[in-house]
């Protein structure tokens, strides 16, 4: 019995190890839109001031404020692979960012946390600063809501909530990995919790290109200013599934050793 006990011990370990990278996406039944910009959400999006419900080149991003810190996020834009919007604290897409993706996993939607850094996504297995996520596919379109509890841009000496959005998107391959961003905007650095934020005010500069292959994908970056599903991101880098595995080998020798 004692032998039987330290097994399930050993179990649930392993079974913790595994859930810490996943993320529920429950369906979204809702429609991601711009109808309460200025006055009940920040909204960011590429091209400026588009409307994401009519226009299907509008990639769209909007913020409000949960208190303390925490944020709910409502993302929408068309591909058939990812749509992504990242965090930086220094209007540079690229200083190891806080990035949400959302992807196409079979017309499922994958959501994904990662920091994006230089051009190059690393997907996080502590997925615990982030809740109440869904999400929706029909075709091209994909969107997703959630809430990120606890943002503090401590690198600047603005408010907790102050970031550059960086919207962007990318595609997803038939193993399931993401490819390097695309990024479509960077804003000036914004309150995302103050309805009033928007990129429309920001001064658009000149486009710079940045090309960068990493694991033989290329990655032009451009500057400027649901079927319900348990998603993990196992699948999504070899990176990530080795860690998994890692994780699991420490699991069995744990029982081992009792």
């Amino acid at each position: 019995m004692d032998r039987l006990f330290r097994i399930f011990l050993g179990l649930c370990v392993m079974l913790a190890a595994a859930q810490a990278s996943t993320v529920t996406v429950s369906t979204l039944n809702t429609t991601v839109n711009n109808s309460t910009c200025g006055t009940g959400r920040a909204c960011f999006s590429d091209p400026v001031s588009c409307n994401p419900a009519t226009d299907r080149s509008c990639l769209f991003v909007s913020t409000k404020s949960e208190g303390s810190g925490n944020l709910n996020f409502e993302l929408r834009g068309e591909s058939s692979g990812y749509i992504a919007v990242a965090l930086s604290t220094d209007m540079n897409a690229g200083g190891n960012d806080k990035t949400y993706i959302c992807a196409n996993n079979n017309s499922a939607v994958l959501f994904v946390f990662a920091l994006l850094n230089n051009s190059a996504l690393t997907t996080q297995s502590d997925v615990s600063s982030i809740a109440n996520v869904s999400g929706s596919i029909n075709q091209t379109t994909i969107q997703c809501v959630f809430n990120v509890i606890g943002l503090n841009a401590t690198s600047r000496a603005n408010a907790a909530t102050t970031f550059s959005i960086v919207l962007a998107n990318g595609t997803v391959s038939a193993d399931g990995s993401l490819s390097n961003p695309t990024v479509r905007t960077v804003t000036a650095q914004l309150d995302l919790s103050n309805v009033s934020s928007t990129n429309t005010a920001t001064t658009t500069v000149a486009p710079s290109t940045n090309s960068t292959n990493a694991s033989n994908v290329t990655t032009t970056i451009t500057t400027t200013t649901a079927k319900t599903t348990t998603a993990s991101g196992a699948n999504i880098s070899l990176q990530h599934g080795l860690s998994q595995a890692v994780l699991i080998l420490l699991g069995i020798l744990a029982i081992g050793m009792m």
